[in-house]
């Protein structure tokens, strides 16, 4: 597969993986997240690879593409993070606690 369709189907790949994120997360971390999810090192020697999903072929990815590839996702993140509204950490109080002692005489 040439470089140009291996960079349409993993800019498709990031597109798919904005669909569910988890916001939280700081960019690095989404961007190991998406680099587990899409393009794995599966014999953890260094070496990436993109399942292709219509021959179940695995192609390598060169550290060139890797690093478009992570210019593209922190870039298309960044975007989606600007419309988005903030994410605020909800602190729930369930009911004000009851001593016992009080009612114990």
């Amino acid at each position: 597969m040439d470089d140009k369709k291996l960079w349409l189907k993993i800019s498709g790949s990031i597109t798919y993986y904005f669909k569910s994120y988890n916001r939280k997360l700081s960019n690095e971390e989404l961007w190991v997240d998406y680099v587990e999810y899409a393009l794995p090192d599966i014999e953890e020697d260094g070496v990436h690879t993109y399942l292709d999903k219509q021959t179940l072929e695995r192609i390598v990815v060169d550290e060139n593409m890797m690093n478009k590839a992570k210019v593209a996702f922190i870039e298309r993140l960044e975007k989606r993070r600007d419309k988005e509204d903030p994410v605020v950490d909800e602190k729930k109080v369930l009911a004000p606690v009851i001593d016992f002692l009080k009612y114990k005489k």
